[in-house]
């Protein structure tokens, strides 16, 4: 218990990356519904194991909502709208990967990802553009947050003033958080040339073995299985 609480997460991070890619295989081979739905099903699962349920239940209602658009809408509308309306097939069938990218970021911090990209061998560049974007949307997130409950507060409703009141700040708010996350990554040494260190462990346990070897099950099976499944 000690050792999950010191790693922070039920996987490594290298193991979602490469879950993530072995997903992206068992949708974009056109695999059956079933293995696809079997990729999704194990996310879910890996929600629940990390203690993520408002974000599952988020990714479902809005798999459900698409399930509805395409097999109870789409009968119902007229040709031409149908067709605009058709590409939200392509969604359902991108969902685990969507899902997956979901769960990367959801239970990953930043430093883990530096991390195990260093372990990886990734580029300096790729991997510090990666950490800079990862942190970055989330503050602009919580600027925009605080920016709702200001013109709460002062009772603003007009859209007129809402946009000016959310665009100029946010303009502003997201120059002065891109310097501040630069001078914070510049004083922890992030232009240091040698190898780089991290206060969070990062290593392989049996979970992570069980969680890879069941994703290759279902990429391998899904594509033996092509043409013999719906």
């Amino acid at each position: 218990m000690r050792a999950r609480t010191a790693r922070g997460s039920f996987l490594d991070p290298r193991t979602k990356i490469l879950i993530w890619l072995l997903a992206n295989v068992v949708v974009f081979t056109w695999t059956p519904a079933v293995f696809r739905i079997a990729v999704m099903l194990v996310y879910f699962g890996l929600f629940l194991l990390e203690r993520k349920g408002k974000m599952l239940v988020g990714l479902l209602l809005v798999y459900l909502v698409t399930v509805a658009v395409q097999f109870w809408l789409l009968p119902l509308l007229p040709g031409s709208l149908a067709t605009v309306f058709a590409t939200v097939t392509y969604f359902i069938l991108v969902f685990p990967c969507i899902a997956g990218g979901a769960y990367i970021i959801a239970t990953t911090s930043v430093s883990q990802f530096m991390a195990a990209l260093e372990r990886l061998g990734a580029p300096r560049s790729f991997s510090i553009t990666l950490a800079v974007t990862l942190r970055f949307l989330p503050a602009l997130r919580q600027d925009f947050r605080h920016i709702r409950d200001a013109m709460a507060l002062r009772q603003i409703h007009g859209l007129e003033e809402k946009l000016e009141c959310v665009y100029v700040p946010m303009l502003m708010g997201a120059a002065q958080t891109a310097e501040e996350l630069s001078e914070s990554a510049t004083a922890r040494g992030i232009e240091h040339p040698g190898k780089m260190s991290s206060w969070r462990p990062i290593g392989f346990h049996i979970q992570d073995v069980t969680v890879v070897l069941l994703f290759l099950a279902l990429c391998v099976g899904g594509i033996c299985c092509k043409g013999v499944l719906p």
